[in-house]
């Protein structure tokens, strides 16, 4: 039963509930074509012909009653003969000779009155007749209805024509919807999907010969121009941020550059050094935003490549500073051989999150990194942060086209580099303290050639 009412429930489209309706309307029009023939057959065979067999018999009995030889129809529809030993005897037809009294047709039954039917009868025109005995003879009357049962063929035949001709009509009305709104529709859906978003001017065909799908290419080149002038304008607008930002991140760049080659306080240092941190941090940061913002390339080749087992040492080191302060330490531990196909900063911003926010939360012990079958992994053994709200801020992150306000890049970038490259992140309570963060990249990796 839920079967079928989640099968009645599937949304179905217009072609398949008018093939439905045309199907329905057939059936029923088929069933009252098939009541009108059988009704027709009743009309040959009711009880009306007993009575009316009756009627008559009794008529032309008074009749003989009266003078043995008054003279009976012996053609046309109604016929009757008295026979009265061998007198009449010629006349009567073979069928008929020598029945005794009782109904007799070529048909099995009329209404509830049992007429009987003899091989005889195969040959003849259709007939209803009654013999009875009439001392001291027998008196033999029939009635011809062969000229009606031909008619009742003939309309028989003509509502089997008309079934046909209905069932023909109904199957080239579902054939023409199919060819002039269903393929259509779908011929326009998968050149649709097969645009590439890359193809600068790539329209729809707007000739096709309904006017209807011409309508939808239309509005649907319209929509494809919009969007295209929408994407030119913030590709645009990001080369030109692109440009403007670089500047100045390349000129306080050198000039940290310049500072560290002069004699300074060592008072200075410190600032010196978060300063070189912050552009770097901010350079890595556009690198990635510009990146995410191309569309991705069709195929695989990966032109840049991250050595996952070289790379991870080199980021823990560059995150030493973040545990001045604190007894906490950075470690590393196994390191499987790993290749995969992702540029630096994309890997560097995703990790870098995951262990700046273990050092966040970690005054004392460790924060651990591992690599095995393409997983990394973080874990810290310090007051961890709640994994529950983590993750529900992670799943909103993906949901946003933009950071939320208040919760920095951090997520949003996450976010958004687990979508491009099919990366999976999972954040999870330890056990025995603290938290561990996965981050599986097995849909980036490679084996290398020789």
């Amino acid at each position: 039963m839920g079967k079928l009412l989640s099968l009645i429930r599937k949304p179905r489209g217009v072609h398949w509930w008018i093939s439905v309706a045309l199907i329905v309307f057939g059936l029923i029009m088929l069933a009252a074509l098939s009541a009108q023939s059988f009704s027709s057959q009743q009309l040959i065979e009711h009880k009306y012909w007993v009575s009316l067999l009756q009627s008559v018999s009794d008529d032309h009995a008074a009749r003989i009653r009266k003078d043995r030889n008054a003279p009976l129809p012996t053609t046309g529809v109604v016929r009757s003969w008295y026979v009265e030993g061998k007198n009449g005897a010629a006349a009567v037809p073979p069928y008929l000779a020598g029945l005794p009294p009782g109904l007799y047709s070529t048909e099995d039954r009329i209404g509830s009155a049992r007429f009987e039917s003899r091989e005889s009868f195969h040959d003849q025109q259709s007939f209803h007749a009654l013999v009875v005995d009439l001392p001291p003879g027998r008196l033999v009357t029939e009635v011809n209805i062969d000229v009606l049962e031909s008619q009742q063929d003939h309309d028989a035949m003509l509502s089997a024509i008309w079934a046909l001709v209905l069932a023909t009509l109904i199957g080239w009305a579902i054939f023409w919807l199919h060819a002039n709104l269903a393929r259509p529709v779908r011929d326009l859906a998968d050149r649709m999907r097969a645009i590439d978003p890359r193809d600068i001017g790539a329209r729809l065909p707007t000739t096709y010969k309904r006017e209807e799908i011409q309508v939808i290419a239309r509005a649907s080149n319209a929509h494809l121009e919009r969007v295209e002038q929408f994407i030119e304008r913030e590709r645009s607008l990001m080369d030109q941020a692109s440009h403007e930002f670089r500047t100045p991140i390349a000129v306080i760049a050198g000039a940290v550059d310049v500072l560290k080659q002069i004699p300074l306080p060592e008072t200075s240092r410190p600032a010196l050094g978060r300063i070189e941190n912050a552009v770097g941090d901010l350079s890595e940061t556009m690198v990635a935003l510009l990146y995410l913002a191309r569309e991705p390339e069709r195929g695989f080749e990966p032109e840049d490549v991250t050595v996952l087992h070289e790379f991870l040492p080199r980021l823990v080191q560059d995150h030493e500073h973040l545990l001045v302060g604190k007894t906490a330490r950075l470690r590393i531990g196994e390191l499987q051989p790993t290749f995969i196909a992702v540029p630096d900063p994309m890997v560097r911003i995703a990790v870098s999150n995951l262990v700046r926010n273990a050092i966040e939360n970690t005054e004392a012990g460790f924060v651990e990194i591992t690599l095995s079958n393409g997983v990394i992994c973080v874990a810290d053994s310090g007051s961890g942060f709640n994994p529950v709200e983590a993750a529900r801020r992670y799943r909103d992150s993906l949901r946003q086209a933009a950071p939320v306000r208040g919760q920095g890049l951090g997520l949003f970038l996450i976010g958004r580099i687990c979508e491009r490259f099919k990366w999976k992140l999972a954040i999870e309570a330890v056990a025995m303290g603290g938290t561990r963060a996965t981050l599986d990249v097995t849909a980036s990796m490679f084996e290398p050639g020789p």
